[in-house]
């Protein structure tokens, strides 16, 4: 199974290396057709995706530091208020 897994992630990182061989990296940031027919509006186009992308990830970095923070206060307050505790104990054997 890992045999499998890991010639699979070698074949992806050979195609990788192989694409990006002549322009680099390039080919991977520009957009797909039709939006890459005039060749002043792509570095607009880029921009803007690349924009959009940091963007996005900075709400999902804080949605998730939002939701962090709430399951702690949860936490908390069931614990340190409502003394609710969970045990965890072992089947018997």
């Amino acid at each position: 199974m890992f045999d499998y897994v890991w010639d699979q992630a070698r074949l992806l990182f050979d195609n990788i290396r192989q694409e990006t061989s002549d322009r680099g990296l390039l080919p991977l940031l520009e957009p797909i057709a039709p939006f890459n027919r005039s060749p002043l509006l792509l570095p607009l186009v880029v921009a803007g995706s690349l924009i959009s992308l940091i963007f996005l990830s900075g709400i999902a970095i804080g949605a998730f530091a939002a939701l962090f923070t709430a399951l702690l206060a949860l936490y908390l307050l069931l614990t340190e208020v409502f003394g609710v505790s969970l045990e965890l104990h072992p089947f018997p054997v």
